[in-house]
């Protein structure tokens, strides 16, 4: 496959080399728009993406307090595998109820007319939704707003965290594919502008370090955790005027396909690996591995190695140096898997070369914590001594 990224790179391409972690400040170098004749200014994005809050949990609470409101919702339903920080989003306006489903699938509720079930797009993939329901149907398409599947599926609501695919410091959309009342965003807030200045910073001062500037990346990293607690009790707000200007100029479809594509280089690239499945999918590749134990010495040789994974989602009790067989820990499907994944990013920003190095890592990593495994259990999973590393690098916000 052709590697030229000059549509839609970076204007500074680090000299300082990683993969992950949070998004640096990207200004398109040519965005679509400007290779379209005719059309001499940039296309609205509200056709796409509807009413535009300062992110997706802001977006869903909006939607929560509306049904509450104007339809006598009484219930919401939540997959059981899905971010605690949603959770804790809309917990306090409607009795929260959690069904058994997750990225290995399950079965969506039966639910009431006046309830509405929350599906989600795991890593892009189509939701598990109710076969027939008189209930309200809200899909959580964060990781692929741009899925054509969503069409099909005919949700009465769709929302998405546009900054987990996009690089921006916030966003949220809200729309609805049957043409149901959407609740207006309105104005940022100046609490919430004040977050966006944190995020937007930080943001800048990544691009700087990756360029090879004066910059300390702790400074950055302290500026994203700022602004990610501050996400968390910001209370609903519109999209910041910035964010908005820059889904106009972005190059949506193709910063997309790019991550596509990266992920199927990707995962075959690390395809065969004992103890280890790689799979594709539209947001990126998730590694499953055989234990806990095994995801953990591999993700923080990772991070040491400035390859910044993410575990989407952290369920349960996670226990530093937990010694139980992997059997163990699938009793519960969905707890098991979050344990035993990793999440790889293929966005934009990786180039061939980038995703190469990757999978170089990974497998120079994988056999010798296979190795491990099998001298201190017989095969199974470490049973004590030796260490892991403990070196900085941050988690996937949700």
């Amino acid at each position: 496959m052709a590697d030229d990224r000059r549509d839609i790179g970076p204007a500074l391409l680090g000299r300082r080399w990683e993969v992950g972690s949070s998004f640096p400040l990207h200004l398109p170098a040519e965005p679509d728009w400007a290779r379209t004749p005719g059309h001499p200014d940039p296309p609205s994005a509200a056709p796409q993406y509807g009413e535009l809050f300062g992110s997706g949990r802001q977006a869903l609470r909006a939607l929560v307090e509306f049904g509450r409101r104007e339809y006598g919702w009484t219930t919401l339903h939540l997959p059981a595998y899905y971010c605690d920080d949603v959770v804790d989003e809309v917990a306090d306006v409607l009795p929260v109820r959690r069904y058994p489903v997750g990225p290995t699938g399950g079965v969506a509720p039966v639910a009431a007319p006046t309830e509405a079930v929350v599906a989600v797009s795991y890593f892009g993939a189509p939701p598990v939704v109710p076969a027939a329901s008189a209930a309200t149907l809200v899909v959580d398409a964060t990781h692929d707003p741009r899925a054509p599947w969503l069409a099909s599926v005919r949700a009465d609501y769709v929302f998405a965290s546009l900054r987990k695919t996009l690089p921006l410091p916030d966003g949220g959309a809200l729309w609805s594919d049957t043409g149901r009342p959407v609740p207006p965003a309105g104005p940022p807030t100046a609490r919430h502008l004040g977050l966006v200045d944190r995020v937007l910073s930080a943001m800048y001062l990544k691009a700087a370090y990756l360029a090879g500037g004066p910059v300390d990346k702790q400074q950055y990293l302290a500026r994203y955790a700022a602004g990610e607690d501050l996400f968390r009790d910001s209370g609903v707000s519109g999209i910041s005027e910035f964010s908005r200007q820059m889904l106009r100029v972005l190059p949506t479809d193709r910063l997309r396909r790019r991550r596509i594509e990266n992920a199927a280089l990707l995962a075959a690239g690390l395809s065969g690996l004992s103890g280890l499945r790689a799979r594709a999918h539209t947001l990126g590749v998730v590694l499953e591995f055989d234990s806990h134990r095994r995801r953990e010495a591999v993700r923080h040789a990772l991070i040491d190695r400035r390859v910044y994974p993410a575990v989407l989602w952290r369920l349960g009790p996670d226990p530093a140096g937990d010694e139980r067989a992997p059997v163990e820990l699938t009793m519960d499907e969905r707890v098991g898997f979050s344990r035993r994944m990793l999440f790889l990013h293929t966005d934009y920003r990786c180039t061939g070369s980038d995703l190469a190095q990757v999978a170089e890592l990974v497998r120079e990593i994988h056999p010798a914590t296979a190795a491990n495994a099998v001298r201190t259990s017989g095969g199974g999973v470490p049973s004590g001594g030796g260490t892991v590393p403990t070196s900085g690098g941050r988690g996937e916000p949700c």
